[in-house]
C-alpha cells in the first residue's frame, strides 16, 4: 500500500511517498529513506485508490459526490448567506456502487471515483 508523508524529507521538507515496511523516495531530492530516518510527528495518509473510472467531466461551481445509493451526484456550491438552505442534487451518473464501512468516497480531479481509509480518532464498537 503507497504512504505519503507530509513535508518529511528532512533537507528539502517536501511530502517523500512510498511502501511503509520498505523505502520513501524524495522526488526533489532523489533519495530514498528508511521509515526510521523520517521526522518523528508528521501525518501519514495512504494515497485514494480509484474504485470506479468514469471520466465525468466537471463544470464549474458545482460540489460532485458519492450519494447514499453509490451514484455520482452534484449539487450548486452555496456563494452568499442568501444561497443557504436545502439544495436539490442532481444525479450525474448511476453507478450503484456498493460502500465500505470506514471508507470515504469522492469523485477525483480525473473524474474517477476513488475511496481513501477514514481517520478516526474513536472507533465505533
Amino acid at each position: 500500500m503507497a504512504y505519503t508523508v507530509k513535508k518529511g524529507c528532512p533537507i528539502c521538507k517536501s511530502d517523500v511517498s512510498g511502501d511503509r515496511d520498505i523505502k520513501f523516495y524524495c522526488k526533489r531530492c532523489n533519495i530514498l529513506y528508511d521509515y526510521n530516518h523520517l521526522n518523528d510527528g508528521r501525518i501519514v495518509t495512504e494515497k485514494p485508490e480509484k474504485v470506479q473510472e468514469l471520466k465525468i467531466v466537471r463544470e464549474p461551481g458545482y460540489l460532485y459526490f458519492v450519494d447514499k445509493k453509490g451514484d455520482v451526484s452534484r449539487v450548486r456550491m452555496a456563494r452568499s448567506r442568501a444561497d443557504k438552505g436545502a439544495k436539490k442534487h442532481e444525479l450525474v451518473v448511476k453507478v450503484g456502487l456498493k460502500k465500505e464501512k470506514d471508507f470515504l468516497y469522492f469523485v477525483d480531479t480525473d473524474g474517477a471515483v476513488a475511496r481513501t481509509p477514514m481517520k478516526r480518532s474513536n472507533k465505533l464498537k
